[in-house]
């Protein structure tokens, strides 16, 4: 009588083969050979052949499932099959059990996943937890759904690390991920459409720049896939999802819709950079990253560049009562604790408004209003000196007292900080700086956020900006070399300047590849790992580094005002 078994390990080792053959195929990598030997569950020995005799032999109640289990799996019915041999194996004895084990095997591999899911979580389970495992993620290889093989696999690695079929699904793993990661491509979303197109554009033609420079610079082709969200969040999650059928290494983007982007690319475990100053967003997961400037960068600079290089002790905030502004104030305070500074005056106004004589004179000390039941009753001009006749008062005192407090008012007021924050847009700070200079707050140094840089306060302002000190994520004006090089070649090919939008999109492309050329980087896990590893970044919008949070930090830009024009601050 010959054994079944050595045609089972056959099947078993071509199943295998096949498997890291196609996924091997896909990525061009080393194909695995095929096992040599069997490593499973012991297999016993052929019964030895004796002689026919007379009495029938007596048959186990497991042998007679067995019988019945293999009745089913000849018809295509597995399902039954399973059952059938799952009861069989809770009759059969120790010695029964390592026949029953082979022929479960060879119903498993024939079983369609769907089939194995619904049989893992039946109650009286008797066939091994293992097998199921094991048999589940090489067939959802089989059926092409690679993701899926890799999910299983790994619980089957992390659960059974003794189990004899351990190495071969660790391989598979292996192959598995590899065959998920093109290192050459990766994946946009950008709002390209709609209300929000012209900010998708800009990015789009940052991240085409750095692809162009890439392709020429190391001699091979990047790819790049895109995809319009519309900053709609339901075609931004539908994005993410194709893109990882595309098996592409990373994503780019969003730049809205990003926490609901964010948590389909966690869930797929795809790298995703998002240009986006939420902080929090990286926090939604491992595989999360968020390159932008945020208000946490900007205060930073300004607070290091004040106290450190300038030497400030004393500054006041002068703020709107928004969101934005109240946001600024909180963190700009903070800042200054951090540097032992000292914070004088603290005010608010209304950005409705365009008068800000109030809030001025309460920062410079000049305001002191006087309340209602102190103010004296209007008085007629024409009774005037009847009035003062009655109540002999002196004319003459009056007017050299009211000369007194004219020449007062004259005398240059003593403001006692050193520089004054104000984080708002130009159109109120055009608006803000004059009047300064008309209540005679003058001399010290005026701090103002990214929204600063802007045309319009080299015009409007002129003449009163003196002293200004801004920050921002980028500056065309650099002396960088790399940004120097950046803004010329982007404004030869798109015959228009660059912006931090277009900048931050070119840089984190470059990143993103130059990652993911690393030879030690074969994964989107490792990709990521490395994203992690405090890498230093060095781009046209500065240094940049990834916290251990996934959020990045640099040195942002300083600019002040000469002659009409922005300049760089040299630090």
């Amino acid at each position: 009588m010959k054994s079944e078994y050595p045609n089972f390990l056959h099947y078993k080792n071509l199943i295998i083969c096949i498997v890291i053959l196609c996924l091997a195929a896909c990525t061009q990598l080393p194909v695995k050979p095929p096992i040599e030997e069997y490593t499973g569950y012991e297999v016993p020995p052929d019964p030895p052949e004796e002689e026919i005799e007379d009495d029938q032999p007596v048959i186990s109640i497991s042998e007679i499932l067995s019988i019945e289990a293999q009745k089913f799996s000849l018809q295509g019915n597995y399902q039954d099959a399973l059952l059938v041999y799952n009861q069989a194996l809770s009759q059969a004895s120790e010695d029964e059990k390592p026949s029953l084990i082979f022929r479960i095997e060879l119903v498993l591999m024939k079983t369609p996943t769907k089939i194995i899911e619904e049989f893992i979580d039946i109650k009286n389970l008797h066939i091994p937890r293992s097998l199921l495992l094991y048999w589940l993620g090489l067939n959802y290889a089989l059926e092409n759904n690679a993701v899926k093989s890799k999910e299983v696999l790994e619980i089957f690695l992390f659960q059974y690390p003794d189990h004899p079929y351990y190495s071969d699904a660790a391989d598979l793993v292996d192959v598995i991920k590899k065959s998920l990661f093109n290192r050459d491509t990766i994946g946009c979303l950008l709002p390209l459409t709609g209300k929000y197109a012209v900010f998708g554009q800009r990015a789009l033609s940052g991240i085409q720049l750095a692809i162009q420079e890439l392709s020429k610079k190391y001699s091979r082709e990047f790819k790049l896939i895109i995809k319009d969200t519309q900053a709609n969040p339901d075609i931004a999650i539908e994005g993410v999802r194709q893109l990882y059928q595309k098996n592409v290494a990373g994503i780019i983007g969003p730049l809205l819709a990003v926490n609901q982007a964010g948590l389909e690319a966690e869930k797929l475990q795809i790298p995703m950079i998002a240009l986006t100053q939420k902080s929090n967003f990286p926090l939604q997961g491992d595989y999360l990253f968020a390159n932008f400037i945020t208000p946490e960068m900007q205060v930073q600079t300004l607070g290091a560049y004040l106290f450190l290089k300038l030497g400030i002790k004393k500054v006041a905030i002068l703020y709107p009562n928004e969101k934005y502004g109240k946001k600024y104030m909180e963190l700009f305070w903070d800042i200054v604790d951090e540097y032992d500074g000292e914070v004088v005056g603290v005010e608010p106004y209304d950005g409705r408004k365009t008068d800000f004589t109030e809030p001025i004179q309460k920062l410079t000390g000049q305001f002191f209003p006087i309340p209602d039941f102190l103010k004296p009753e209007a008085i007629d001009p024409e009774n005037n000196e009847a009035l003062y006749e009655d109540q002999n008062i002196d004319l003459l005192q009056i007017a050299i007292e009211s000369e007194s407090r004219e020449e007062k008012e004259e005398e240059k007021i003593q403001i006692d900080f050193e520089a004054l924050f104000i984080p708002d847009s130009p159109s109120k700070v055009n608006l803000i700086l004059p009047q300064l200079a008309f209540n005679d707050a003058r001399g010290m140094y005026l701090i103002g956020t990214n929204l600063w840089h802007h045309k319009s306060l080299l015009k409007e302002a002129k003449g009163y900006n003196k002293h200004a000190i801004i920050t921002d994520g980028f500056f065309d004006g650099s002396q960088n070399p790399a940004t120097v090089r950046f803004a010329k070649k982007f404004e030869s090919l798109f015959n228009a300047k660059p912006k931090f939008l277009e900048a931050i999109s070119y840089d984190t492309a470059s990143m993103l590849f130059l990652t993911a050329m690393d030879e030690t980087i074969d994964s989107r896990q490792t990709l990521k790992d490395a994203l992690q590893g405090r890498r230093i970044f060095e781009g046209v919008t500065g240094n940049t580094i990834f916290d251990k949070d996934g959020i990045a930090r640099r040195e942002l830009f300083l600019m002040t005002i000469k002659k009409g024009k922005f300049v760089e601050i040299n630090r």
